[in-house]
């Protein structure tokens, strides 16, 4: 019999797909732009797939792209339905009135943290000696409005500064740049969905974004998804705020 695990991990991925639903015509927006990092985070839900058949760990993942709605946004967060997004127009959501609004939250966002939220109820039901905790899986673009990023992965947080610092540590031990809340930040509100359901289940939260430069070969996916697992592994005692 194995011996029971400290931690358990859940895993999630908000920006998962660049898919649309074919009645919305692909928002006005080119295949290309949408299957860039607009539309989706590129190579997040593959990395989520690897880190999560070598830790056995359960994973939800978006069903829609991030130009439908954003799975990491409030509902009433300016950014949860874009007009542009690093300079490219979205004309299908120019005028998004109410009705519509409540019709892409009824068909994307609720569904997805409804089923984070099931998942993670789950995970503390089959692990009642271990400490479930949560990693939100992201992908950055190197270079954003003109403005390099030189670094392989950030670790973004907010009420658990331990746990990132670990995580972030144990990630560079595998020889990998790491920042911390860069490109974004968790302090400034920026892990929405890790902080919801952290939050709503009392456990332990943290968000990775990854340079997708280093996401576009399935070399490069199994890597990174082998270094995150292993990282993840290393970290066997449960963090507290």
């Amino acid at each position: 019999m194995s011996p029971r695990r400290n931690t358990a991990w859940v895993l999630t991925c908000e920006h998962a797909s660049a898919a649309l639903p074919r009645e919305y015509r692909g928002l006005g927006v080119s295949p290309h732009e949408r299957r860039d990092h607009i539309g989706w985070d590129i190579g997040a839900r593959a990395v989520q797939r690897e880190i999560a058949r070598r830790l056995g760990a359960p994973a939800v993942a978006s069903r829609w792209s991030r130009l439908l709605i954003d799975c990491n946004r409030e509902l009433h967060d300016d950014t949860l339905i874009v007009r542009v997004s690093d300079g490219v127009r979205v004309p299908g959501n120019s005028r998004v009135g109410r009705a519509e609004r409540a019709r892409r939250v009824a068909l994307a966002w609720a569904p997805y943290h409804a089923a984070v939220d099931r998942m993670v109820a789950r995970a503390k039901r089959a692990n009642p000696d271990a400490a479930v905790q949560l990693l939100a899986l992201h992908s950055f673009t190197p270079v954003m409005n003109g403005v390099p990023r030189p670094f392989d992965i950030g670790v973004l947080y907010d009420a658990y500064p331990e746990l990132a610092h670990r995580l972030g540590r144990a990630l560079a031990r595998l020889g990998l740049r790491v920042r911390y809340n860069e490109p974004y930040s968790g302090l400034a509100g920026l892990i929405y969905s890790a902080r919801r359901h952290g939050v709503a289940h009392d456990v332990a939260y943290v968000e990775l974004e990854i340079n997708n430069a280093l996401l576009r070969s399935q070399a490069g996916i199994v890597r990174l998804g082998r270094d995150v697992a292993r990282a993840l592994a290393t970290l066997t005692r449960p963090c507290k705020r």
